[in-house]
């Protein structure tokens, strides 16, 4: 534990100064960082950053007034400044607006997941989508820029590279990680070869990727986020099989052991009425994996939807119609859930309404244009104070980091602004 000046400590021992600054909010928090030195190699410890990060989960869990927990929108539009709007995931209300301090190839960018108060953003345009990463702690304004492979660059910055990420922490090593899902275009330009995958882990404790051998994998028909339920990362995914039938199932991703699996899904009535919607919406209810389905009612969305929940991870028996409902708003995708037990659903209108379960009561709250994946939880946390050398501070220069041959590794002395 840093030590703090001695003239401090006459007064207050350090052990009693822990206690009491680590249940302080994170932004009152991050103002003791310009007393002085001590106090700054003080609050950036990486003990203090852990304890105060687990009382502020706590403190969402049992606590709804003093709360740093939110939904994180994401505007999909074009422009040279990109913004997002924190947003109070119990009443719905804007709390401000953030100015994103990375820059992206196609002027737009989509959160890729949020892992205890860091953001994962990458670019929107498919063509760009995975290349380079950013994870961002809003609250401190700073974040990291993520470039390389373990795999031939040439392959990776190809525009018929599909990509898909998965962001989390792993607990055991302290230490947060992505994956990286690679589909490589055929020779032809016919389309992607399902069966030629390159899949690889990045660990920002090490700073570099690391290539997971053997994995081979169906395609992923879905560029939204993955969801993270008792350590896996799961995609909702499709497999073709030779006599043109299609098959709709989970592709999840244990994090602990490295290894695939695919969850079936159950045999839900609903499923006939899915015509042009391919594929059910990928949910986390009260920690359990759960998926929202809806009939098919082209653009116009249902005002009929329904809820599975899988109550015991990875047993197929398990899954269960949680939810059947009617509403008089009609639904095109889910958002997420809040503290009050209401699930936030997007309309066609642009508009979000919010549904009670215990009431079955819904309302309207504001409009938003975009799609689902412009929305993450977020929780505010000091995540990022103790590292050095790693961090691109708001308003650095990324021209020497996004070029074509961003497979050099970042130079500390690039990283620092």
């Amino acid at each position: 534990m840093a030590q703090i000046t001695k003239k401090t400590d006459k007064h207050f021992p350090e052990d009693i100064l822990f206690e009491v600054v680590s249940r302080l909010p994170p932004k009152s928090v991050g103002r003791f960082t310009t007393v002085s030195k001590s106090w700054y190699a003080f609050i950036r410890s990486p003990a203090f950053v852990a304890t105060h990060l687990n009382r502020s989960i706590a403190r969402n869990i049992v606590d709804d007034i003093d709360s740093s927990s939110y939904l994180l929108y994401v505007t999909p539009t074009r422009r040279e400044h990109n913004t997002c709007t924190l947003l109070c995931d119990k009443s719905f209300d804007e709390v401000c607006d953030l100015e994103l301090p990375m820059d992206f190839e196609s002027k737009t960018c989509r959160p890729v997941g949020s892992c205890n108060g860091l953001v994962c953003l990458t670019d929107r345009d498919y063509a760009f989508c995975g290349r380079v990463i950013y994870i961002w702690n809003p609250l401190l304004r700073k974040f990291k820029c993520i470039i390389g492979t373990s795999c031939c660059c040439n392959r990776l910055y190809n525009k018929f590279t599909e990509v898909h990420i998965g962001f989390w922490y792993d607990g055991a090593n302290s230490d947060y990680k992505l994956i990286r899902i690679m589909y490589f275009g055929k020779e032809d330009f016919s389309g992607y070869d399902k069966e030629q995958s390159h899949v690889e882990v990045y660990s920002l404790n090490k700073g570099s990727w690391r290539k997971i051998d053997d994995a081979k994998l169906p395609g992923i028909c879905s560029t939204e986020q993955a969801i993270f339920v008792d350590g896996t990362l799961n995609w909702m995914a499709v497999y073709s099989a030779e006599n043109d039938i299609t098959y709709d199932f989970i592709l999840s991703f244990d994090t602990r052991t490295e290894l695939f699996r695919k969850i079936v899904l159950p045999d839900f009535q609903e499923y006939q009425y899915l015509q042009t919607r391919e594929l059910p919406f990928l949910v986390v209810y009260k920690g359990w994996l759960a998926f929202f389905v809806a009939p098919d009612c082209g653009d116009e969305g249902s005002d009929v939807w329904s809820i599975w929940v899988m109550k015991k991870f990875g047993v197929v028996e398990s899954w269960v119609k949680e939810y059947n409902e009617e509403t008089q708003h009609k639904a095109l995708w889910p958002i997420g859930f809040t503290k009050n037990n209401e699930i936030l659903i997007d309309t066609s209108d642009e508009e979000i309404f919010a549904f009670n379960f215990e009431t079955k009561q819904s309302r309207i709250l504001k409009s938003y244009y975009g799609y689902r994946d412009c929305w993450v939880n977020y929780t505010k946390s000091l995540v990022f104070l103790e590292e050095k050398n790693e961090l691109l501070e708001n308003g650095s220069s990324l021209e020497g980091h996004r070029n074509k041959n961003l497979c050099a590794s970042i130079k500390d002395e690039n990283t620092n602004s």
